[in-house]
């Protein structure tokens, strides 16, 4: 296991800036939060959709607005020039210390069905080859723009824009580390995520791997200093105590058993403020559930904090 203190990050990181992706989201705007008000740090937000709260706007320093597209190009596009944006008038290029991919979200596969062997003018319950066609295509369209694009073009932006000592984090998920019967595309948008951050990860001079992968890593570092001491990470949640994810909720789900945003968001504060904490670079590091701990005779007991550990 990584750290399993639950205690709060007590230095700050004042003269540090994070750019966060998904900033308006739950888990995005705790991570806001924390990093801007508990340890001071100056904050860019990106987002689809603008911050609308008081204090979710007071939290960042700036907030590049992106649009609504499946189109990996012109989302990197639009967020390299919100950066370039940021950069007006200044006289050196704003650098930052974290980029943190929080965007994301979850949908089912289609649940229309058109069984083989049917003639293709033949419909199935009134599903057409064609209708349920374009239903997984946008379906898988939809699970790539919202899980894997930021991340990738997140990537793009860590080589224009990252500081020494940087820190990449992105997030995949617990159940894409094996088959997702039912959540096909979530699953391989989440598991593309995986593969991605441990690429990049491996590219660092901070990376895991046999000897030919180090080797070739060197060379491709050449003319690309920020990732001599950069670390990238994939933080995988089994499942977030959010809003959204209680609709979906049934009777015998415990609340208490699911991860807080906010201990994510400390155990990032952790990595930005002491590298020496973060885990290796290209890790998939697990979300492991609050566990309840029974107290003693005059006691009734209490839930821990999620806890971090490395599976990849």
């Amino acid at each position: 296991f990584i750290d399993e203190s639950s205690t709060k990050t007590q230095k700050t990181a004042s003269n540090k800036t994070a750019l966060i992706l998904g900033s308006s989201g739950i888990l995005g705007k705790t991570i806001v939060q924390h990093l801007s008000h508990d340890l001071q740090m100056t904050i860019i937000g990106a987002d689809v959709i603008d911050p609308v709260k008081k204090k979710d706007i007071d939290a960042l320093d700036a907030f590049i607005p992106l649009q609504h597209t499946s189109n990996a190009t012109e989302l990197t596009k639009s967020l390299s020039l919100g950066m370039r944006n940021i950069n007006d008038g200044k006289e050196k290029v704003v650098m930052v210390d974290a980029i943190i991919c929080a965007s994301g979200g979850w949908e089912g596969d289609p649940t229309s069905s058109y069984l083989p062997g049917r003639l293709l003018e033949e419909e199935e319950d009134g599903i057409t080859p064609e209708m349920a066609a374009e239903e997984w295509g946008k379906v898988l369209d939809k699970m790539l723009q919202m899980n894997l694009h930021p991340v990738l073009a997140a990537g793009n932006v860590a080589s224009t824009h990252m500081a020494n000592q940087g820190l990449f984090v992105a997030f995949g998920a617990t159940a894409a580390l094996m088959p997702t019967p039912g959540m096909a595309a979530y699953g391989a948008a989440k598991a593309a995520t995986h593969q991605y951050i441990q690429t990049l990860g491996a590219m660092t001079g901070l990376g895991i791997g046999h000897n030919k992968i180090r080797k070739d890593a060197k060379k491709f570092r050449r003319g690309k200093p920020y990732l001599d001491d950069m670390t990238a990470v994939a933080i995988l949640p089994t499942m977030l105590d959010t809003p959204t994810n209680r609709k979906f909720a049934t009777r015998k789900d415990d609340f208490n058993a699911w991860t807080k945003p906010i201990d994510i968001a400390e155990e990032i504060g952790k990595w930005v403020v002491e590298p020496y904490l973060r885990p290796s670079s290209g890790s998939l590091i697990k979300v492991y559930p609050p566990r309840f701990q029974p107290g003693d005779d005059d006691s009734d007991g209490e839930w821990s904090k999620s806890t971090f550990g490395q599976v990849r």
